[in-house]
This record gives structure tokens, sequence and C-alpha cells, in this order.
């Protein structure tokens, strides 16, 4: 295989290992799970929760309050994608 495929294969590994972190860290923070991070749990009170490694986005609770953090959002995409880049170099290095 040709070092851009390989580099192809490592980032979309990177970039989906990312992707379900981020789903994972958003069934497990939020009160209810993950259909309360979509308005469908069964709790009254729940606070939704999502975000890896930084909670960017946070709704919910007795005293209803919606957070949405850009910065940390953006801060959250940038480690995704460095983290999908550095697999993909990782992969692309010739093994002899």
């Amino acid at each position: 295989m040709t070092p851009r495929k390989n580099f192809l294969k490592g980032f979309l590994i990177g970039l989906s290992s990312f992707i379900l972190l981020n789903i994972l860290a958003a069934a497990l923070f939020s009160d209810c799970g993950l259909p309360a991070l979509f308005g469908l749990g069964g709790c009254s009170d729940a606070i939704s929760r999502a975000g890896f490694p930084f909670v960017f986005f946070e709704q919910g609770g007795f005293a209803y309050r919606s957070n949405f953090n850009f910065p940390i959002f953006i801060l959250d995409l940038v480690i995704g994608f460095g983290i999908a880049t550095m697999t993909g170099f990782y992969m692309s290095r010739n093994k002899k």
C-alpha cells in the first residue's frame, strides 16, 4: 500500500475513535445516558453533557440552564483532528 492510503486509513481510524469517545462520554456524563442528550430521556430533571476531553455543552437540571462553550468546542475539534493526524502519520511511516 502507498503511504497516502495508509495515512488515510490511520486518519479515519483516529477520527472515528475520537467520535466514539465523544459519544461514550456523552452517555456516561449525562444523568440519564445518551437519550437525555437528544431530549428522549425519562428523567425529569436530568442534566445532559457533551464533549471529550472537555465538556462544551450542558443543559437541563431542576433550574433549567443551557450552556454551549464555543471556544472549548473548537479546542475539542483541534484535539480530535490532531490525534487523527498523528494516527495517520504513524500508519503511513515506512516499516522495513
